[in-house]
């Protein structure tokens, strides 16, 4: 019987009615099919055919994590964003440290990633090394960009090569062409030490270059995220990019709108790790405020001609589209942004209310305002993606409410 519920539901998905395959994934759930568990709270924790419902959502995600590696995955993620029942980010990592123990290339790769951003470049190169030899490209591609994947030495670093150049992806060239060494000798890892490391949460803010725009608090980082986890985050974007919409100020619906060109994506639940959920940490933290205040991080990617004019990220309280949002979490308090690629020519960020603009390199940060100190929104903070001359750009933009979602 399951079998067909859940076929129905993928038949209500196809035709574009996301509430009915809801409901047809719940009776599939509640008969007991593990598979369907997972598509349901997947459904319930992304707000597909009906209202989010974190709790909903983490509690099926309790009774199913370790029946797969992706509810496993999206247990530690429910875990570390704060909406699954448990001690939060320690907790998610401390389940990921064992599952990188028992020997899975994703999750070492992903723990060795966790090390970079917490600064132990030793610890990350070793787990990363770990991965890339047991065939994980991802963890190939990290170390060719820090410069340790010599196609001479290691048989890995030839195959992630080969894997970039035959798939085309946007940074071939540009990995191609840096200058690689072997990989420096390891002690190994200290798998005790490693928990701790990675338990500590990723709240932190980095220093701050400086201040681009005092009246709406815009401040510039020069190392938000290392280098080659905003080559993960892109690449783990880069299948679910497709053309950038806006809300529609009355019906608070997406519409494709000429106002903006550029491909874009969000990071749901299940394309998310304990990185993208770093990420997330990270840049609330540039923003001063709470990580479980954040809306999911988004992959932004403009190509040549490719531009956003002159807007702001705030709700309009007056625009009737806009009222269930403000409800649910509160007013868009900030917006922060890391670069992940960075333009040849153009694609600067603008604003015109300051004459004044950032262009980040791969790693750099910036966060801003949206509100006034009284909490109103303040159009001093409108800004631009200027168009993309030549080259292309790809930012992380997250965008962090007042309060948790209800």
């Amino acid at each position: 019987m399951s079998d067909e519920l859940i076929k129905s539901a993928d038949a209500a998905f196809a035709r574009g009615d996301a509430a009915a395959a809801r409901q047809l994934l719940r009776q599939a759930a509640d008969a007991g099919d593990v598979n369907a568990a997972y598509a349901y709270a997947m459904a319930l924790a992304y707000g597909q055919g009906g209202p989010i419902d974190h709790a909903g959502a983490a509690d099926l995600i309790s009774q199913i994590h370790r029946s797969s590696p992706a509810a496993s995955k999206l247990h530690r993620v429910a875990l570390a964003s704060g909406w699954a029942a448990g001690t939060g980010w320690g907790e998610a990592a401390a389940a990921l440290v064992a599952d990188a123990r028992a020997g899975q290339p994703a999750e070492i790769r992903e723990a060795g990633l966790l090390c970079l951003i917490a600064g132990d470049l030793s610890a990350g190169r070793t787990l990363l090394s770990m991965a890339a030899s047991e065939g994980d490209p991802p963890a190939g591609m990290a170390l060719m960009r820090m410069g340790f994947a010599d196609r001479a030495a290691h048989s890995w670093a030839a195959a992630t090569a080969e894997g970039l150049q035959r798939s085309k992806h946007p940074l071939a060239d540009e990995l191609l062409a840096t200058s690689q060494r072997p990989l420096p000798s390891s002690n190994g890892i200290d798998w005790k030490n490693l928990e701790h490391l990675l338990s500590a949460d990723f709240s932190s803010v980095p220093a701050a270059a400086n201040t681009l725009v005092e009246a709406i608090h815009a401040q510039q980082y020069t190392e938000a995220l290392p280098p080659p986890v905003c080559d993960y985050i892109l690449t783990t974007g880069l299948r679910a990019l497709r053309s950038s919409m806006v809300v529609d100020p009355d019906t608070g619906q997406q519409t494709a709108d000429p106002h903006r060109q550029s491909l874009s994506m969000t990071f749901a639940p299940n394309l998310q790790d304990l990185v993208h959920a770093a990420a997330e940490h990270r840049m609330a933290a540039m923003a001063g405020l709470p990580p479980e205040n954040t809306e999911r991080l988004n992959l932004l990617f403009y190509r040549p001609g490719e531009h956003y004019k002159p807007h702001v990220d705030y709700f309009a309280p007056d625009d009737p589209g806009n009222a269930r949002e403000l409800k649910r979490a509160g007013q868009r308090a900030a917006t922060s942004l890391v670069c992940l690629h960075a333009a040849r020519e153009g694609g600067a960020t603008r604003f015109p209310r300051f004459d004044t603009a950032w262009t980040g390199s791969i790693g750099e940060g910036l966060s801003f305002r949206n509100t006034d100190d009284d909490g109103n929104p303040n159009p001093l903070t409108l800004h631009q993606g200027e168009p993309v001359i030549s080259g292309w750009k790809a930012l992380a933009s997250l965008w962090i409410r007042t309060r948790k979602a209800d």
